[in-house]
């Protein structure tokens, strides 16, 4: 499965819950945080996710976030 669609599927199966890119990547193991930044970056200009600052209700810290508007 490629990353990205990794990383959509985690973001799709956590909602309304927003997640920062620091814990996506905690999440999924990945080396750095910028790998999830460029993929949230990119789900986030789709009409599916939204991206803006906000708490992560994963950290509980305020940052840029991602959150699934599906169902």
């Amino acid at each position: 499965m490629l990353v990205a669609q990794r990383v959509n599927d985690f973001v799709t199966s956590h909602p309304p819950n927003a997640l920062c890119d620091r814990c996506i990547c905690d999440a999924m193991n990945f080396n750095s945080h910028a790998h999830s930044a460029q993929i949230t970056g990119a789900l986030g200009t789709t009409s599916d996710f939204e991206r803006l600052r906000g708490i992560c209700n994963v950290c509980k810290e305020e940052r840029v976030v991602i959150r699934c508007m599906k169902g």
